[in-house]
This record gives C-alpha cells, structure tokens and sequence, in this order.
C-alpha cells in the first residue's frame, strides 16, 4: 500500500506574515494520480517539498500506508521519489555513469545495479543513448534522464515536478505512457504541471492551489459546454429565449456559454436556433477542459489579475 494522507497541513516561512500552505486536506490512493496545478508561487513547491520531508509543516500532519516498522523518514527515503524541475544528473557524464552512480547513492547493492539501470534505461527508452553525454543529449532525453534516476529505486511514490516542460511530442508522450504504465502497476504519482491537456488525461484527481488553499476540480464527463456569439443586436432576444427555457448561461461580450448535463439538454436549444431568423456568428458544442475550469477558477477567485 501507497496511500497518501494529509490532514490540516499551514505552512508559514520565517519572517512572512501570510501562509504558505492553509489548512491543506488530501486522500490519495495507491495506484492513484492526483494533477497538483496553479500559478507560480501558488504553493506547489513548499507542499511537495512537505511531502518529500524536505520541510516540515508548521501545523498538520503527513503519514503513508507504510509499514509499521518505518520511520516516516525512512519510508521517504527507501519508498518516495522525486523528479524535479531542474535537471538532477551530472552533465559531464554519460547517462549510463549517471544511472549506476545514483544506484549507488540509492543503496542499491552492486549486484543488482546493473540489472536496475538496465530496467529504466530501457523504461525511458534511453538505451540507444546509454552512452552519450548527458550534456549532449536533447531536451527530451534530458527530461526521460530525469525520470530514470527517479525510478531507479523502484519507488512506490513518485513526485513529478514539470516533467515534460520544454520537451518534444515524441517525448512527451513516452513520458505519459510510461506514467500511464506505473500507475496500472500501483506507483501512486503526485504531477504538477501547467500543462492542463496532461493533467486531464492521466489524473485521478486534480487539486488547484492558489495562494496556498487547495481546492479539488470535479470534471464530470457527462457535462458539455455550448458557446453561441451571436448578433450583438439580438443578445437581449437570445437572453429570453434562454429564460423561458430555464437555462442558466453565462454572457460576455456577444457569447453565451451553456453548461449541460447531456445532449437531450441541447435538443430544445437546436430547435430555437432552427426557428429564430437572426444569424448565429460561431457555434461550439464541446466536454468541459480542465483549462476552461482553471480560467474560470481564477476569474472568480483573482478577477484583478486577469
């Protein structure tokens, strides 16, 4: 078991009156992935260096299902990896030199190094530059470098920090697929990414931060969203016909926007298109996106910033 669990956690830095964290709540799962998404500054860092021990909450508390005979420490150290941001491997060394020296700062025994650097090189498909120079490779083998290092200890818990920024669509998506593969093996992933397509397609469960408060994004894969600019003369007409049929909308500029909970909700609307003689300039019927959701989020949430 690799669950998660984090009840109540602030976090303030020295000498700074507002929290980094407030009152942060989180389940997740073994085999689960939860998406950690928001603007810079949000907090992501701080809580995925809480997660990783690095720091310690200034109130609330971290534990994993873990076996009892661990410290919490050590089960961080023997179970729970981290891949971040930055480039993490020696550049002036091949990826292989890279892979076995990190074995060895993982406590791997030497007899079985060579068979766990052989596995993720060839999980991160990097064995055709096995032994290239790191500092030669492109953004996409330095990013899979990365990862690889992170894996070697076969970890049950992995923190991807922008894994797949600057990379090419080759390797991005080795990169989800691989991910995609770990989670049906039961690793249970922590991703942040701006990248919201990503985090849409691979996580169980997407947390935004802002300011340090998480708040949880339910993205129903009944709901739908119709976008319908219209004539701006015929905007108050459109407005009653929507009224009188009980639909909510939302209105900017000369664009409605319709959240419905299946595609019978759109019938009564294609009917009133049919029958009104006033020319639709664009018409959108599409699911929901997490971005849509996150731009939404931050209008209300931060409507001077945008």
């Amino acid at each position: 078991m690799s669950d998660i669990n984090i009840s109540d956690i602030n976090f303030y830095y020295p000498k700074v009156a507002n929290a980094a964290l407030s009152g942060i709540n989180l389940h997740l799962k073994s085999g689960q992935c939860l998406g950690l998404i928001g603007p810079n500054g949000s907090g992501k860092s701080t809580l995925l260096s809480i997660l990783s021990g690095l720091l310690t909450p200034t109130t609330g508390t971290l534990s994993f299902a873990q076996n009892s005979n661990l410290s919490l420490i050590k089960f961080i150290q023997q179970q729970v990896a981290l891949v971040p941001q930055e480039y993490a491997f020696y550049p002036q060394l091949s990826v292989s030199q890279n892979l076995r020296y990190f074995a060895s700062l993982c406590g791997i025994k030497a007899k079985q190094q060579k068979e766990q650097v052989a596995l993720v090189l060839q999980q991160c498909q990097l064995v055709q530059v096995g032994k290239q120079l790191a500092s030669t490779l492109s953004g996409g083998y330095k990013r899979r470098l990365n990862l690889a290092i992170g894996l070697l200890k076969k970890p049950s818990i992995l923190y991807l920090d922008e894994p797949t920024v600057g990379v090419d669509p080759s390797s991005r998506a080795a990169i989800i697929t691989l991910l995609t593969e770990l989670k049906q093996q039961g690793t249970t992933i922590i991703y942040t990414s701006h990248l919201l397509t990503e985090v849409q397609q691979i996580c169980d469960q997407i947390i935004m931060l802002n300011r340090g408060q998480a708040t949880q994004l339910e993205l129903s894969q009944g709901q739908k969203v119709l976008s319908m600019t219209v004539e701006h003369t015929a905007i108050n007409k459109w407005q009653d016909r929507f009224t009188s049929l009980g639909l909510e909308f939302n209105l900017q500029a000369s664009q409605f926007e319709l959240t419905l909970d299946s595609y019978t909700a759109l019938l009564p609307i294609l009917d009133l298109i049919k029958q009104c003689p006033e020319p639709l300039q664009d018409l959108h019927y599409a699911a929901t996106s997490l971005t849509q959701h996150y731009l939404n989020h931050m209008e209300q949430n931060d409507p001077s910033e945008h």
